[in-house]
């Protein structure tokens, strides 16, 4: 599902969920599915083992998997707006109309959604999948469960070991400053879109966009898309290219310092990448608070993200400009 559809939201809410995927337009192509606040994922094989090929009469090849269970928790992302007392007593002594208040409020309302919709996107790359320093538990990230790192620099999460992911990990170290690198580079992209069937998403940093738009537009690999929420979106070899501000150029290999990074993606439920929900984006409209002499508004998510099959992710790292 996206992230509509797993929103239950109506009227002033709706307005909201609007102007965020506006401002983080990775939470567009993102796959939400429905999960407990702590619940368990199942992680699925790849890839077949025996040949289904046999004799007339013989029995089909066995398999029987074991599946992996990895036990999970919801980030919590929440967001409140509380309007004064004093402003609402404006509007009582008929010194504010209803709608300036109203007014005041939304414009409140998208600042805040806004900042939400930004932290999660970011929190979709960057999240660490644990506490900081204050003890808040942040979700998983992808730049976190594929680091550009060797095996021993990997964690093994949802049953995959170290060097399984570290294998989805490739180093480019190539500078895209020149045709001849430029289409070195084109090859090796196509290689691994390739090796993520159905991908759907390649995620970069706005520089990185930027520069390999470019490079599309020079081989014609360049196109256009409309996703489900009828947005516009540039591909690249027809896969959706998605700019993330927070997806920051600061690898370093050798004497370089400000390499970044391309994620190859499937966002698929059960199947691919996935965001795991129990509240999509939920939003209460103004109420009363005793203990406050105010009105608040809340918007929160609770998420975290979940990597059910090896082969719906690749990251190539180390590319400079």
């Amino acid at each position: 599902m996206n992230i509509a559809q797993v929103s239950s939201l109506s009227g002033r809410g709706q307005g909201l969920l609007e102007v965020m995927i506006q401002e983080a337009p990775l939470l567009q192509t993102a796959e939400f599915k429905l999960e407990g606040s702590s619940h368990l994922v199942v992680t699925g094989r790849s890839k077949t083992t025996d040949s289904a090929a046999r004799k007339e009469g013989d029995p089909g090849a066995k398999n029987t998997p074991t599946p992996n269970t990895t036990a999970r928790n919801l980030a919590l992302y929440t967001r409140n707006v509380y309007i004064d007392d004093v402003r609402r007593n404006d509007v009582a002594a008929g010194l504010q109309s209803v709608e300036g208040l109203r007014s005041f409020g939304d414009t409140q309302l998208r600042v805040e959604a806004k900042g939400l919709a930004s932290e999660l996107a970011n929190e979709i790359i960057n999240g660490i999948d644990a506490n900081d320093v204050g003890g808040v538990y942040h979700m998983l990230g992808i730049n976190q469960f594929v680091k550009d790192a060797a095996a021993a620099g990997q964690t093994a999460r949802f049953g995959f070991t170290a060097a399984q992911i570290a294998a989805l990990n490739k180093e480019v170290t190539l500078q895209l400053n020149t045709a001849a690198n430029q289409d070195a580079f084109v090859e090796l992209l196509e290689q691994e879109i390739v090796n993520v069937p159905g991908a759907n998403a390649l995620i970069m940093s706005g520089p990185l966009f930027a520069r390999l738009g470019t490079i599309a537009r020079r081989l014609g690999a360049a196109g256009e898309t409309r996703n489900s929420f009828g947005v516009s979106v540039k591909t690249f070899a027809n896969v959706p290219m998605i700019p993330v501000a927070g997806l920051a150029m600061d690898e370093t290999y050798d004497a370089v310092v400000n390499a970044g990074s391309i994620f190859i993606v499937r966002f698929a439920e059960d199947t691919g990448v996935q965001i795991d929900t129990n509240s999509g984006i939920a939003f209460k409209d103004f109420d009363e608070v005793e203990s406050i002499p105010a009105g608040m508004s809340r918007i929160q998510s609770f998420v975290n993200l979940s990597i059910r099959e090896l082969n719906s992710i690749r990251r190539l790292s180390r590319i400079t400009l």
